[in-house]
């Protein structure tokens, strides 16, 4: 799954970068807001990347894509479990001013690919969510620059008999080039 995704998202980045404004590459730690969720794998980072395409003056389209893992240990038994998660979407982002120093709202959908791997069985499941996220950009020269951000992300699904979210607080930071 990892190879093959992994794959799928560098040959979209690259495929959407020919049109594309711009290109971020961040770090996300993600806290999550379900106590289950939190009590088996903690918190923890998700790696990944966005493109954006201009729309109109200060508003973006942007595609994103990002890859989460995490062990933990199931809450009953103590058995060691294992979490992969793919978020993938894309939204709007306002910027409000224009320069090198540029503060931004943003918000958009999210398709979550859920794969969990225990003694007990593996779980793949897909689901939809939505974030939000405020943020500063600060361009350095030539397009160069780092990107900081907080937001919250949501998404509800039943793996199981019961319903987690796989969303929370996101903090980031990263670089980008033409933004």
């Amino acid at each position: 799954m990892k190879k093959t995704t992994a794959f799928v998202i560098a040959f979209l980045l690259a495929s959407a970068s020919t049109f594309a404004s711009g290109l971020l590459i961040r770090g996300t730690y993600l806290t999550p807001s379900d106590p289950d969720f939190k009590s088996i794998y903690g918190s923890g980072w998700i790696y990944g990347g966005e493109i954006g395409f201009k729309v109109w003056s200060g508003l973006d389209l942007f595609l994103e894509g990002g890859y989460f893992s995490a062990k933990g240990k199931l809450t009953y038994t103590e058995e060691a479990t294992t979490l992969k998660l793919i978020p993938a979407g894309g939204g709007l982002k306002y910027y409000f001013l224009n320069g090198k120093l540029r503060p931004y709202i943003a918000a958009g959908v999210r398709y979550y690919m859920y794969q969990e791997s225990n003694p007990i069985g593996d779980i793949k499941k897909n689901g939809l969510g939505y974030l939000g996220r405020a943020g500063l950009s600060l361009e350095f020269g030539g397009g160069f620059g780092i990107d900081v951000c907080a937001g919250y992300s949501l998404c509800k699904m039943t793996p199981t008999d019961f319903e987690i979210n796989l969303g929370g607080i996101e903090l980031s930071a990263g670089i980008f080039f033409g933004m």
